[in-house]
Parts: C-alpha cells; structure tokens; sequence
C-alpha cells in the first residue's frame, strides 16, 4: 500500500494546535520592515502579537520558499512516503497553493505531489489536513481521502471579529473603502471565510461586545440541528476571554464532540491584528471515530 504524508503551510496554525499530529509544516516569512523572521523558528505567537501591539509596522507575510517545501517533501519521502497532500491556505486569499503543483512537480522524484484548496486559513485549515492524516491512519486511500475533505470543508465555518481593520486594509485583505467606512464609523465588523474561501462580511456591529456574542449567536444558530461538532475558538493575545467562550460552548451546548481553542498563528495575525476573536465549527455527524 502507498503510504501517503500530509504537509501544511503555517497560516494552518498547526504549529500551535492543540492536538497531537504529525504534519510536517512549510513556514512562512514575516517582514517587520527590513527585518525577515520565520514564523514560529524566529518568533512564537505570544512575542509576535506583543510586539505588534507596540510596532508602528504594519507587517507583511511571504509564502514558503521552494526549496523550505522541497526540504519538508524530503522528509516525508525519506519516512517512505510516496505520495503527499499540502493543505495550503485558501487559493483566494494566497496565491500560494494556486500554482504550487505545476511549479514543482518537474522537481519531484518517485513521489506524487496533490495540492487541496481548503478554502480555509487557521486552524479551520489545519484541521482538514489533521482530519486527512486520521483517515490514512485509517487505511483511506488518497481519492477517498480528498474526498472526505472536501466534504468536510462543506461541513464547516469561521468567523472573526476584528478591532481594527488596518491590518485587513493595508494587506489587501479587504477593500480601502469598506475598512476605512467601518474604522470612521466604529464598526466592529463580524467577518467570515465563504465558501469560496474569500473573506467577506457577515454583519457589522457597532459594539465589539455585541460582536463578539453575535458572533456566538451565528454559530450556534448554524449548528443547532447537528448532532456532533467539532467547536473551535481562535485568538490573538485574548486567551482568557478565548477561554470564557469555550466554557459557554460546553455549557450551553448539547451537540459538543470536542473543543480546541488555539492561538491564531502569526502568519495571519500579520493580516488581521492584535485582540481578534475567532469562532469555527465542523460537523462531523458521520465519523463516529471523532
């Protein structure tokens, strides 16, 4: 049997999860002006979303270099792997994954590369490749696997609150218009990654505590008829309240399989900022192995 390896880029958050997994990791750069650091190598999560609270520097993110991904391959093809899946971030929000195959296949030997658009980022991304690497634990092969995730990814949804739209803005993440309107105007805009993958805005509170519960609302409202869910609470140096929200999840809920809550990686706090609340959801009524 062809044994298959799962690869991921940091915007997956796997790096931080909180979960036990074995994803071989293609890590970003992120640029504080003039100065290039690697993503959980050069910076953790809680030195990052301290110095961007303080760093004038709106910073921006590159995606893996060729040779940084060539040398996860390696490893995995070293542990006899033959075939590999990279869950990349969503294609509309990177232009990382979109070309990655036909960019490196012709440097590849006795091994088969697939790239599988999540549509996704943070750990909502990363759960699809955790997903992946539990059904080649058991015995899946990789059609089957691709289309487990992707149905899975059917299955599933984020949303974010942000406090200040800069980072979204100077990014290119959301348009100059809508973010300056909603920074004039106080907007503590509920943000969500559609369906396609792209960023768009759910519905925009004038009060972040407002956001945050309306956020919940949304959440529970969308999973009301499931019977199993995976919840997930993402932050950027908001564990405590990160926490509280998990705690209402489990105690207000009846359909609760699991709860992770996790830190949102730098790579896309670079894009989002400091003091974001995060929620996501993933249905999983038909694996009775989570």
């Amino acid at each position: 049997m062809k044994k298959i390896g799962i690869m991921a880029d940091s915007s997956s958050g796997l790096a931080y999860a909180p979960f036990d997994h074995h994803i071989k990791i293609t890590k970003t750069t992120i640029h504080f002006g003039e100065e290039t650091l690697i993503d959980g190598v050069d910076i953790t999560a809680d030195d990052f979303y301290l110095r961007l609270e303080k760093d004038p520097c709106v910073p921006k993110t590159s995606a893996p270099e060729t040779r940084e991904i060539l040398n996860q391959i390696d490893i995995l093809k070293n542990e006899g792997c033959t075939h590999i899946l990279h869950f990349p971030i969503s294609t509309n929000l990177s232009e990382y994954g979109k070309n990655l195959k036909n960019n490196i296949d012709s440097l590849l030997e006795d091994v088969t590369l697939d790239v599988i658009d999540t549509k996704a980022a943070t750990l909502l991304q990363g759960y699809m490749a955790y997903f992946a690497e539990i059904l080649i634990h058991k015995g899946y092969d990789v059609e089957r696997v691709k289309e487990e995730v992707q149905k899975l990814r059917q299955q599933s949804n984020a949303y974010f609150v942000v406090d200040d739209l800069k980072y979204l803005i100077k990014n290119g993440r959301l348009s100059q218009m809508s973010g300056t309107v909603g920074i004039l105007a106080k907007i503590k805009p509920i943000l969500s990654l559609d369906k396609d993958g792209r960023i768009t805005t759910k519905e925009k509170v004038r009060v972040h505590n407002k956001a945050i519960k309306r956020m919940y609302e949304i959440i529970k409202e969308e999973t009301k008829d499931a019977k199993k869910v995976v919840y997930m609470v993402l932050h950027t140096n908001r564990l405590n309240d990160a926490l509280d929200i998990e705690k209402m999840i489990k105690t207000e809920l009846d359909n609760v399989s699991k709860t992770y809550v996790s830190t949102i990686t730098p790579t896309v706090g670079a894009h989002i900022g400091s003091k974001i609340l995060g929620m996501g959801y993933v249905i999983v009524d038909d694996y009775d192995f989570l």
